[in-house]
């Protein structure tokens, strides 16, 4: 990315929708006048077809991560096969059969196998680098931000399972496996649902960086940024406005700590590209001052303000460096603040 462009290239797409049915009064096993909830499930099935097992690789602080886990064919194939359909009765309000429907993809018994898998393959990680449960989060956090995003019209949600193994899916897709495995680590975790937008993130808790009176703050999955840095404009200019619908997923109680630390790179980022504009049409004022003193031989102006002339570019130089460090280490919320704290001025 090209220094003076927009510091976010947030594309963020519609999410999948979700289907309903409504069951006909008559229809065998309901019982009349109670409202019921039906939500996707999977019926593992059995297939000769081999599953290729996926291998993810990903920057991770200083060090690049390669992940692969098993997966058992007959839930990927069950879940591949689920009427993605939430079948609803009675008058059942549309945030409740949302939130039923979403916890239901996320903790379909059928998938604790894989999240076993998973999270032993992640633990692993974890011990082999020597991380800290915020460091953990940002872990999972950057391996799911590194799954292929993709979305095909107006599909409805993926469960976990099939998220991984297709290794892409859309805002609501990758939100999903996020939040499946922080819950399943004890971390206190919500999906973050914008019906307005058509968008999904994850919310976790985090002292000192609350977003929009959540209790959570912020986490984009569709692409690499830091854990609480909140997504202002999603694709084709549309801003993230309307207040999100929290969905808490298991019962966590872990938080993340270093949002504020996420919170002061942000803040650099910004500060930093608004520098670099203001030293670059200094610079450009003193350059053409400069070449007026040459063309009059006033040697004794033109030394003068050489000096300064080249502090500025230093000085440019110094925040056009700074600015890019961070938005090329989103993966790195811990290098980038030793990073940027030890090279900006006191």
């Amino acid at each position: 990315m090209s220094l003076l462009s927009p510091p976010y290239r947030f594309l963020h797409y519609a999410a999948g929708i979700l289907l309903i049915l409504a069951i006909a009064i008559g229809c065998a096993n309901l019982i009349l006048n109670q409202d019921t909830v039906i939500p996707p499930h999977i019926e593992p099935q059995k297939t000769e077809i081999s599953l290729p097992v996926p291998v993810y690789s990903f920057p991770f602080e200083q060090v690049r991560i390669t992940l692969s886990s098993p997966v058992d064919p007959s839930v990927y194939s069950g879940a591949k096969a689920a009427d993605k359909a939430t079948r609803i009765n009675g008058d059942v309000p549309e945030d409740v059969w949302l939130q039923r429907t979403y916890l239901a993809m996320i903790q379909d018994p059928a998938q604790d196998p894989f999240y076993t898998a998973l999270i032993h393959t992640l633990r692993s990680i974890r011990d082999d680098q020597e991380l800290g449960d915020d460091e953990y989060l940002e872990l999972i956090t950057v391996f799911v931000q590194s799954v292929r995003y993709e979305t095909i019209g107006e599909n409805p949600p993926k469960f976990p399972i099939e998220t991984y193994v297709d290794a892409s899916g859309d805002c609501d897709d990758k939100s999903l496996l996020l939040a499946g495995i922080l819950s399943r680590e004890g971390y206190n975790v919500s999906l973050l649902s914008f019906a307005p937008e058509s968008h999904m993130a994850v919310g976790v808790v985090c002292p000192g960086g609350e977003y929009k009176k959540t209790g959570y703050v912020f986490i984009e999955t569709t692409n690499l940024s830091l854990v609480g840095i909140p997504t202002d404009t999603l694709r084709a200019g549309v801003p993230l406005q309307s207040d999100p619908q929290v969905i808490r997923v298991g019962n966590g109680t872990k938080s993340f700590g270093s949002c504020k630390e996420a919170l002061y790179l942000d803040s650099v980022l910004v500060s930093s590209e608004t520098k670099v504009v203001d030293l670059t049409a200094r610079i450009d004022a003193l350059k053409i001052e400069l070449d007026g003193y040459y063309r009059e031989r006033d040697a004794k102006n033109y030394n003068e303000r050489v000096p300064v002339y080249n502090d500025l570019q230093k000085t440019r130089l110094l925040y056009a460096e700074i600015h890019n460090y961070i938005l090329d280490h989103q993966y790195d919320r811990k290098g980038t603040y030793q990073y940027v704290t030890a090279r900006l001025p006191a």
